[in-house]
């Protein structure tokens, strides 16, 4: 009964906002985008990205249409160059809603007016009807992530000159765009430093009316987005900011939501205000982890155009203020004390940057993917079903995994060419102990088994649920040690050779992290950077 009235509540706001959004200027269903393009390309044409149509609507607005092979079909997208030039700008990706599409924040965000002082290059590229995910509609799959993250970012630097340092990508969304914002930074902390997200449901276990909704109106089935929330939690998990939130150590979190109501009405935004709770725990969960963010309760407000131009408008002018005091940091020798944004938030840079990582300094990473890169290091698992893996202690001294299943790692350059290294691994298996040259690139690979998986189980029941999960937690541990014999040979070489003043030793360098509350942070102090 309750899932059925969630159901239909979910059904019904989405109706009322789409109705809503009509009234203020059609949006285009998806035969709309690109039908004066003529038919998609085939073949040859279809298996990389490229510009099909282009026009400039505006001194700072330009939209294009780009064929997707990640989607199989031609999409569009709409960028606004810098309001301040510079010979390479930094970039937001700004993800619209769900019943949206990429022209509505120009059209009714006031995009185009907010960034007129800004130094962002904003690209908004289309999301379909909004899941932000991977996405199976009858024989097609949607890969909306690998075309956000992937082939925009090929689209921008083949086009403009743009900074894709960390600290130069920024994400930020509305609604639906603001979970995949926060999901994407999530996936990434490698390459986002930012994520802003506008009265967005960051917790798809605690959304699945909405979530189940928005996907069968791109097409799909029910219950086929994430799957099963029982029998599939590890894909949902694995789809969660609030699961993934571990990941956005570091990173330069803001997030708002309305209360569902105004000053002058009685009348209540039941959406609005489910959203608001999922932000609360959201903040609390990211305290409980020592994540220093931004979370902005509002008083009032609606899920609405109103609320989101106003909140857009918000982090673009916190935004300027922390570069403003980041330049009079590299000024001044000190840094200034507590900054508060407002009675209900609070404005913080992070104190660590990726750089550290990417030297070889040590970070842990939660993911529910069989293959990723994160930091330079590949990991790909061999596995029987979905499961949450923890990439954890990762340095130049090894790792650990968790899981079940086989696994190959290859590490980023961080060891001398042709020199042999020790290699120990120990888990579930048994442990193993051998040596390994690392290649001419500086990198080792290794291959090794997890815990063993269970067979999937021919009549599934209760007893054999915890076939699911069995052994996830197990873990196994990797040791990386310069070999012995190699170290003696470099004494014998020191005798006769001069030795290299500029060959320095890796070095772990991990950066505490500092909590921030949710209604009262303290700037990072500038020394840090």
């Amino acid at each position: 009964m309750r899932r059925s009235l969630i159901i239909a509540m979910g059904a019904r706001a989405i109706r009322t906002l789409t109705a809503a959004r009509a009234q203020r200027g059609r949006y285009p269903a998806l035969d709309q985008n690109s039908a004066f393009l003529g038919p998609e390309p085939r073949g040859k044409d279809a298996r990389k990205w490229h510009i099909r149509d282009k026009r400039k609507l505006s001194p700072r607005l330009r939209e294009f249409f780009i064929y997707s092979p990640a989607l199989g079909r031609t999409v569009g997208v709409r960028v606004l160059l810098p309001g301040i030039p510079a010979e390479v700008s930094p970039v937001i990706h700004l993800f619209h809603g769900g019943g949206d599409d990429f022209r509505s924040w120009t059209d009714f965000g006031s995009a185009e007016e907010l960034t007129l002082d800004s130094p962002y290059l904003v690209v908004m590229p289309d999301g379909g009807a909004g899941t932000y995910s991977r996405l199976a509609v009858g024989s097609e799959v949607h890969d909306w992530p690998r075309f956000h993250t992937e082939e925009i970012p090929e689209f921008l630097d083949a086009t403009y000159s743009v900074d894709f340092t960390r600290e130069k990508q920024l994400l930020a969304g509305l609604s639906m765009g603001g979970y995949g914002a926060m999901k994407y930074a999530a996936w990434h902390p490698d390459r986002y430093g930012a994520a802003a997200a506008f009265s967005s449901p960051l917790d798809p276990l605690s959304t699945l009316p909405a979530f189940d909704i928005i996907a069968m109106r791109e097409g799909a089935r029910s219950m086929t987005l994430f799957g099963d929330p029982v029998a599939d939690r590890s894909e949902w998990l694995a789809n969660s900011p609030y699961a993934l939130a571990e990941n956005l150590t570091g990173m330069d979190l803001w997030f708002s939501a309305g209360s569902g109501s105004l000053e002058e009405s009685k009348g209540r935004d039941l959406l609005e205000s489910m959203i608001n709770s999922q932000g609360e725990r959201f903040s609390a969960r990211l305290n409980a982890l020592g994540i220093r963010h931004s979370w902005f309760p509002r008083t009032s407000g609606l899920h609405n155009w109103s609320s989101w131009e106003r909140e857009l408008g918000a982090w673009l002018k916190t935004l300027a203020r922390r570069r403003n005091y980041a330049s009079s940091d590299r000024a001044a020798s000190g840094g200034s004390g507590p900054a508060r944004e407002s009675s209900c938030g609070a404005e913080a840079r992070p104190r660590r940057g990726g750089r550290h990582v990417a030297d070889g300094g040590e970070f842990s990473y939660l993911t529910g993917h069989a293959l990723f890169d994160i930091h330079g290091w590949r990991v790909e698992i061999s596995r029987r079903r979905a499961q949450i893996v923890r990439f954890d202690a990762v340095s130049a001294s090894g790792f650990s995994l968790s899981g079940t299943g086989s696994f190959r790692v290859r590490t980023p350059g961080l060891f001398e060419p042709k020199r042999r290294y020790d290699i120990t691994v120990s888990g579930p298996s048994g442990d193993n102990a051998y040596q390994q040259r690392a290649d001419k690139k500086g990198r080792l690979t290794f291959t090794g088994r997890l815990a063993a998986a269970m067979h999937d189980p021919i009549i599934p029941g209760k007893r054999t649920a915890h076939f699911t999960t069995l052994g996830q937690d197990e873990v196994t541990t990797v040791g990386i040690a310069s070999a012995p014999e190699d170290e003696a040979a470099d004494r014998r070489r020191s005798t006769v050779d001069v030795p290299d003043p500029t060959q320095t030793e890796i070095t772990n360098d991990p950066a505490g992290v500092s909590i921030e509350s949710g209604r009262e942070s303290s700037a990072a102090d500038p020394s840090e950077r």
